[in-house]
């Protein structure tokens, strides 16, 4: 019985992780993670003011922004905004990059001009993966000084990194508050193939999830 419920519950957090994104780990998201609701931007279904939400202290002369990715490849643009309304003044502050690799991803040296310390803002993560954009959302206090890397700064084995230019993220800087359509678009083929394996894989799921479910109750 103890193994069929060990069965059981690595079954039901496959099924969890299927339709998962990206997380944030650091600085700390202004809410819970909303898988439904991450392709709404500018955070991923939240509209936070700056004085409701979690703040965490980032370091202008370097600080970490880390995430774990559950798509193979994707770009990333790391932007911020001090207009509390969260629909214009969205800033660049790291240039875009593609992460090879799904799992932890960690940019331990992000830094801002020393004009913005001591100010709040939102940090916007955004990233640009085969099924459009995704979106997640800090609150940070800029502050003097080099930050601490926190321990949850770390890569997953085999992920990589690389400068990439990418127009259409950065069109999220001029219009934040529209989700433009995926450059990605798929092919017919792809696309179908695609969700016929993701449609496979949750009926697995759910088939293994009902015998172990009739086994524990024989």
């Amino acid at each position: 019985m103890r193994f069929i419920a060990s069965v059981a519950s690595a079954m039901l957090l496959l099924a969890s992780s299927i339709h998962a994104h990206f997380t944030v780990q650091h600085p700390q998201a202004v809410g819970e993670f909303k898988d439904e609701d991450e392709n709404s931007a500018p955070c991923g279904g939240y509209n936070p003011r700056i004085s409701d939400i979690p703040i965490t202290d980032f370091h202008v002369d370097g600080d970490a922004i880390a995430t774990t990715f559950t798509h193979s490849t994707g770009e990333w643009l790391y932007r911020m905004t001090t207009d509390p309304e969260l629909k214009s003044n969205w800033t660049q502050i790291y240039p875009i990059f593609t992460q090879n690799g799904g799992g932890q991803y960690c940019s331990p040296h992000v830094t801002i001009s020393h004009e913005f310390i001591g100010q709040k803002v939102i940090i916007g993560i955004t990233a640009h993966a085969e099924d459009g954009f995704l979106y997640q959302c800090s609150g940070v206090h800029f502050v003097e000084g080099t930050g601490i890397q926190p321990s949850d700064c770390k890569n997953s084995s085999g992920v990589t990194s690389e400068w990439t230019p990418d127009s259409i993220l950065t069109s999220q800087l001029g219009h934040p508050s529209d989700t433009p359509p995926s450059a990605r678009t798929p092919s017919v083929g792809a696309s179908s193939k695609g969700e016929v394996s993701k449609g496979l894989g949750v009926m697995a799921i759910v088939g293994t999830m009902g015998v172990v479910v009739a086994i524990m109750m024989v």
